[in-house]
């Protein structure tokens, strides 16, 4: 799954070039979600998610980008096509590499993915290996109590009735009501993690306590579609 993913997000990066081939890579990352979480909706919302940022790259393309007026307004050039165009793809891409880490996340365990990472660097250097093994399995450890905590807080502040809605000043002031708690509680949480971790020699015993992943024959499947689907991708025109 981790070689997937890699191959997806370089894919995106490098051999795609046009706007159906990026959508294709898309639809394909957006179906392995949707069978890996077994819920479609999971992947509805996940996109969602995604949109306001890539309407905003879209915006900004259209409107900085030079090339084909999209639209005259009063005699004055509003947007281009090329910018048009160009920010589609560049939003088809943030949601390639964004749905592409989520189906890693959804697949793959911290244990795995931080046993993955320090076999990768071992060849490298041992205590490097060691360093960001320990680094990935936090950082994913974290993910779901991070979760929970905002969570939390979005609870706690719309019963105070800091949500989103009305003017702009309130929605600035519902977005500090919320970061603040927010940061406050990672910057808490992450101190109670690092001394735990600390406490337990997690950093050295970590490589040594996760038993090594083996190649399965539906991970050799996946690669193998995978694989298929960005050459594809990478041909169509």
């Amino acid at each position: 799954m981790v070689t997937g993913t890699a191959a997806v997000v370089v894919a995106s990066m490098t051999t795609l070039r046009t706007v159906p081939a990026m959508l294709g890579l898309l639809v394909f990352v957006c179906l392995g979600h949707a069978f890996v979480t077994r819920d479609a909706g999971t992947t509805a919302r996940r996109l969602a998610r995604v949109a306001p940022f890539a309407f905003l790259v879209v915006l900004i393309n259209a409107v900085l980008v030079p090339g084909d007026a999209l639209m005259v307004v009063a005699g004055h050039r509003v947007g281009s096509r090329e910018g048009l165009v160009d920010g589609f793809f560049f939003a088809l891409r943030l949601g390639v590499m964004l749905m592409a880490i989520s189906v890693l996340l959804a697949a793959t365990s911290p244990e795995t993915l931080a046993r993955t990472a320090y076999g990768a660097v071992r060849r490298v250097s041992e205590r490097a290996a060691t360093q960001v093994a320990l680094f990935v399995f936090l950082a994913m450890g974290f993910v779901p109590l991070f979760a929970d905590e905002f969570e939390r807080i979005r609870v706690a502040q719309a019963f105070r009735g800091g949500d989103f809605a009305g003017g702009m000043r309130r929605r600035v002031g519902a977005v500090h009501a919320w970061l603040v708690p927010l940061l406050l509680s990672a910057i808490h949480r992450s101190g109670q993690l690092a001394l735990a971790v600390e406490l337990r020699d997690v950093r050295h015993r970590l490589p040594r306590t996760i038993e090594a992943p083996r190649a399965r024959v539906q991970d050799v499947a996946v690669l193998v579609v995978t694989a298929a689907v960005i050459i594809a991708a990478s041909m169509a025109r």
